[in-house]
């Protein structure tokens, strides 16, 4: 299984009670090695989170592969065991790249 840098995997990291789908943030070098920590993003439809997006979330929809209005908080960071990702809806779009990088050097200073 070849994991790629900016895609959406469902994962059941410590903590959630049922499988749950992360942009995958972490390096490419590091998704090919050995290692089996890697970074995700949490994802939330918005009915999931019951109120308006944050400040420091990036709304995601079809063209990043959700079927329902998303959001991703960019504000924590999951470690997730690269061996327990189970599906993929694919990569999200470059425009949401773009707006995740932004937000993730907003939110940590970088």
């Amino acid at each position: 299984m070849k994991i790629h840098q900016w895609e959406v995997w469902k994962a059941t990291p410590p903590g959630f009670s049922k499988a749950h789908w992360f942009i995958i943030v972490t390096g490419q070098e590091r998704l090919d090695s050995n290692r089996v920590a890697v970074n995700g993003l949490a994802c939330y439809t918005l009915y999931t989170l019951r109120g308006h997006p944050e400040k420091t979330d990036v709304r995601l929809n079809g063209a990043d592969g959700f079927s329902a209005p998303t959001v991703c908080p960019c504000d924590h960071l999951f470690v997730l065991d690269k061996n327990a990702l189970i599906e993929t809806l694919g990569p999200v779009s470059w425009e949401r790249q773009q707006q995740i990088k932004s937000k993730l050097k907003e939110v940590f200073r970088l």
